[in-house]
């Protein structure tokens, strides 16, 4: 069975280094700190809230998960808020139906039961965002008012926190500062994706949750720990892979855990009967991954102006360049510093590309190869 794991929350083996993170959100949480973690998508960090979820729950602390991502609206939001705190309570269908409607019967919720026995909730109202906010600050009330009467440590995880900006702007954080920053029993971690975005919220004086709490901006893992860890899962399996190639893996995946994960299970995959990887299989396998991918790339690359394409184009090729110098912007056709400057705010705007450190890179780790190899 193919040991490499991406697309899900990896755990136990396959959740490598990240051990000092995980010490220090486990900790500040527990002291019912509110924490900010910012790294891009697929650097692991919902695994890595989750994993300090299993370190809490051990400890006896209830803990309470929401992926915002879901949430596309501000009902749906205060919908979300109330199942976390039914489920906070462990109640039965019957019992969890009355409490939520309790705290939202204004957005009319909808009750049915999934495949797994789980409650699912949808809304099928919106009243004036006044009312909303008033059940939303109702329900943030709510953990609190539960660790008190329980006389237990609660923690929140807010997943893709972000998304809050285009729920509610800067009311809904201010009002969720306001009811949060009273909580010394709950500790709560925000999670977030969009680098950009998260660090206005936290760096901005004007930002509600500006110095609320300890900021943690996820760094890539060193790349002898994959190495480490993808030569003990082909030797179980029985296939032979120099260091040199081990290496080659974790750099062609760009040292993303997603992408190294990914990479490695099309290899295992593809070298089965042979039982040995080379560079020239990574490379084979490289071009597959990003070939498969080619409807949806081509669908953002003919949509682009040639500007944008351009600059694509050169960070494909050289993602470590000055890209504001006369070398780099001959090279690739960009007239200005302040084209290059516009076309860097629409294709992040775009979510094609982000900043990381002081360089831009595709936020799809695989289109960067597709660019490079279909479109230099």
């Amino acid at each position: 069975m193919n040991p490499f794991i991406f697309g899900e929350v990896v755990k136990d083996a396959d959740f490598i280094d990240r051990k000092a993170e995980l010490e220090t959100i486990a900790k500040d949480l527990s002291d019912g700190q509110k924490v900010f973690l910012i790294a891009p998508r697929r650097y692991g960090k919902t695994s890595l809230i989750l994993a300090a979820a299993e370190k809490l729950k051990a400890k006896g602390i209830k803990v309470i998960y929401l992926d915002l991502f879901r949430t596309a609206s501000v009902e749906q939001f205060a919908a979300a808020l109330g199942k976390a705190a039914a489920e906070m309570r462990k109640l039965g269908f019957a019992e969890a139906v009355n409490f939520i409607k309790d705290f939202i019967s204004g957005l009319r919720p909808q009750f049915s039961v999934n495949p797994d026995g789980s409650l699912s909730l949808g809304v099928d109202a919106s009243p004036p965002q006044k009312e909303v906010f008033q059940m939303i600050e109702n329900l943030l009330a709510y953990p609190q008012e539960f660790a008190s009467r329980e006389k237990k440590q609660v923690v929140v995880m807010f997943d893709e926190f972000q998304e809050i900006v285009s729920l509610g702007g800067e009311p809904l954080e201010k009002l969720m500062r306001a009811v949060i920053q009273k909580q010394r029993n709950v500790g709560y971690v925000f999670c977030g994706s969009k680098k950009t975005m998260m660090s206005e919220m936290v760096s901005k004086k004007s930002r509600a949750f500006f110095g609320m709490g300890p900021v943690t901006h996820l760094e890539r893992i060193p790349s002898e720990y994959f190495e480490k860890y993808l030569a003990g899962n082909f030797a179980k399996g029985g296939f032979a892979c120099s260091k040199e190639t081990l290496r080659t893996i974790v750099s062609s995946a760009g040292g993303i855990p997603y992408y190294i994960q990914y990479l490695a299970h099309e290899l295992w995959d593809l070298q089965t009967e042979e039982k040995r990887i080379t560079d020239t299989d990574v490379e084979r396998a490289v071009t597959m991954i990003a070939k498969r991918n080619t409807p949806v790339y081509q669908n953002l690359w003919e949509n682009l102006p040639q500007t944008q394409k351009r600059l694509l184009q050169g960070l494909a090729a050289k993602p470590d360049a000055a890209i504001f110098s006369g070398t780099f912007m001959t090279r690739f056709q960009l007239k200005s510093s302040s084209l290059v400057k516009k076309s860097l705010s629409l294709l992040i705007s775009k979510d094609i590309i982000e900043k990381e450190s002081a360089d831009y890179v595709f936020t799809d780790h695989w289109m960067g190869v597709w660019v490079r190899q279909n479109c230099s």
